[in-house]
């Protein structure tokens, strides 16, 4: 008999017997009711309180009911798996099918003499202690290591708590780190051995981490520091003493030994600093650096990190589970890969699952399985997605986007510093998770992509610059949820009416119409003087919108690309330049300031040239910390949105 149908037996077993159960209590319903207000005192046990009437015989027999339907709900679940794949997800999830099998068979058997109707309420939650089996299965066609990511609040400790479960076997759990520290005020950790320790980090210490106060977790992780160090270094004295033993020349460098291993990860990240180990206990751990002698607590909180996360993960147990919470924490992203890199491989046995919102360690691990955290509902129930290779945003985008708790703004600007993200992210940032991702087109493209997406159940909006789109094409992007600006550019926004009117009344609050006049005056002359540029800027925008609308239709033979062509190069850019300097001088003549800003793309020209003459000094600037901090203005400008 095969290993998955023998555990679809024993599981069939234990599902009979509690139907058996079932019936047995149905059967006996009124015998037992009587024998319950007859003995009940004799059966009182503390922890149940029960009343000594029919509505507590009653309540008793509902808890066992409730007990019994939801293993044997749990039973139906994992008698639905399927277990084919074979990969580490697979062969820890028959683990503890097994293990669980083997439980059921001991609690679930009652002695002749036991009372089913209170001893079922003292038998393990299966359904419960085991769940983790149902969550793994939601991995086990995962063959690479994964990252869980998803915004704060997603559920993604907590899944790690319950992946961990009972299993006190192999999964390894490195909590988030905060400061480390190493003492030795408690002697008796110098008795410290590797396999003790061992056992220490298959507890679940993430839970730890989410449940102690600061005080109390904050000791907790320095012990555990201080315990990885002297485990450390008791192995690597029974290494020495071994050698001493066999005439063998010690290279811990070469062999599993921890100590020469964590020595190999510093030559990599830090090579100017060297471990040494002292006898005295306030010497226990010291580093050369720089030709100086330090203490162990006076290596910067990213050196210690680098020392709590590789001991750790060293001293798992072999084919583990190793699940680290934060793997980032206090390292720089080049400084995360080196060091994910090298453990990852030193440790191809073990399966890593990494729980982290940093884009950047997304970003290194190109090897790994994204599981996407969509919702969360307390205390376990989670909705969450495997991410395919080929979903078409980069992979650094779809981190943000699935990071995020809110309405996800894409807008034009090549990264957080530029002008449109910080405009954006002022006006609708409460709102919204604005990402800046480029051009135009990719603000279109990736809106499309987050639309057509559905499983994402993610909202998106884009927000483009005005770039002279015609009605017809503003109302067809409107229609994809798309904002086209009433500018022709960012820069145009910041001197339209209201934002020069608030700016130039906190400079100037005596003269600032003044100012205002005499700067839109200067930017219609401007505007005059570069009346061509500015044309022929709008008529390329016209040509490269027809291009990209006018593709070559038909292909049946090259006469037909021909034609088609040859349609496309008729396109008479005489006559739509022409038009725009007809509308340009337009707006001149009447002082339209309103179409000066949709039509203007001179934007450094005004924001940085006439508006620092004309205005203030640092214009752009100014009116940008107006936007960001006037409340009132917001309201204003925020109706555009």
């Amino acid at each position: 008999m095969g290993k998955m149908e023998e555990i679809e037996n024993s599981l069939k077993e234990c599902f009979d017997i509690l139907e058996q159960y079932k019936k047995q209590i149905n059967d006996n319903k009124e015998c037992i009711k009587e024998l319950f207000l007859k003995e009940y005192n004799a059966w009182r046990l503390q922890e149940i309180n029960i009343t000594h009437n029919e509505a507590g015989f009653n309540e008793l027999i509902y808890l066992d009911f409730d007990y019994i339907n939801r293993q044997i709900e749990f039973i139906h679940k994992l008698l639905l798996m399927h277990n084919e794949h074979k990969n580490k997800f697979n062969r820890q999830i028959i683990r503890l099918i097994s293990d669980c099998i083997e439980n059921m068979k001991n609690e679930l058997f009652f002695e002749e003499n036991e009372n089913i109707l209170f001893a079922i309420q003292y038998k393990s939650d299966f359904s419960k202690e085991y769940k983790s089996i149902l969550l793994l299965e939601k991995f086990s066609n995962i063959d690479n290591n994964v990252i869980l990511i998803g915004g704060n609040g997603s559920g993604k400790s907590s899944l790690a708590n319950k992946l961990k479960g009972n299993d006190t076997e192999n999964i390894c759990v490195i909590p988030a780190q905060k400061s480390l520290y190493f003492s030795m005020e408690d002697m008796s950790m110098l008795s410290t051995r590797k396999d003790d320790l061992v056992n220490e980090l298959l507890e679940n210490n993430i839970a730890k981490s989410k449940t102690k106060n600061d005080y109390e977790y904050f000791k907790f992780q320095n012990t555990q520091f201080t315990k990885l160090i002297v485990a450390m270094k008791e192995q690597y004295i029974e290494y020495l003493i071994s050698c001493e033993e066999k005439e063998k020349i010690p290279n811990s460098r070469k062999t599993k030994i921890i100590f020469g291993q964590l020595r190999e990860v510093f030559k990599i990240l830090f090579p100017e600093i060297e471990f040494h180990f002292n006898s005295e206990a306030t010497d226990y751990f010291n580093c050369t650096k720089n030709n100086e002698s330090y203490h162990v607590n006076s290596l910067s909180e990213g050196e210690k990190a680098v020392i709590y996360y590789t001991i750790s993960v060293l001293m798992a147990k072999e084919d583990s589970f190793i699940v680290v919470d934060e793997p980032e924490t206090y390292l720089n992203p080049s400084l995360t890969n080196l060091l994910w890199d090298y453990l990852i491989q030193i440790r191809k046995d073990c399966q890593f699952i990494f729980i982290t919102h940093s884009i950047d360690f997304v970003l290194g691990r190109n090897e790994a399985k994204i599981a996407w955290i969509k919702n969360f509902t307390y205390p376990d129930n989670w909705d969450f997605d495997f991410i395919s290779d080929d979903f078409a945003l980069p992979r650094m985008l779809m981190t943000e986007v699935l990071g995020s708790k809110k309405p996800i703004a894409f807008c034009e600007g090549n990264d957080k510093s530029s002008l449109d993200y910080v405009i954006y992210h002022a006006l609708i940032g409460k709102e919204y998770t604005v990402i800046p991702v480029g051009g135009h087109n990719e603000v279109i493209k990736y809106c499309d992509v987050i639309a057509s997406s559905e499983w994402l159940n993610i909202d998106s909006i884009g927000i483009v610059d005005g770039d002279h789109y015609s009605i017809n094409k503003i109302n067809k992007l409107e229609k994809k949820h798309i904002k086209v600006l009433p500018f022709n550019e960012i820069e145009m926004f910041l001197v339209s009416e209201d934002v020069l009117l608030y700016t130039m009344k906190a400079i100037y609050p005596v003269n600032y119409s003044e100012k205002i006049e005499k700067f839109k005056e200067e930017f219609f002359k401007i505007v005059e003087k570069e009346k061509d540029k500015i044309a022929l800027y709008n008529v390329t925008l016209d040509v490269n919108e027809f291009i990209s609308r006018e593709k070559i239709q038909k292909f049946n033979n090259k006469d037909d690309i021909k034609s088609n062509l040859q349609q496309i190069s008729e396109y008479n850019i005489e006559e739509k330049y022409n038009e725009k300097e007809l509308q340009i001088k337009k707006v001149i003549q009447e002082k339209d300031y309103e179409q000066l800003l949709k039509i203007c793309n001179l934007k450094k020209e005004i924001t940085r040239g006439i508006a620092d003459k004309y205005l203030d000094n640092n214009y752009e600037m100014k009116a940008v910390q107006q936007i960001k901090t006037n409340e009132e203005l917001k309201k204003k400008i925020k109706i555009i949105f």
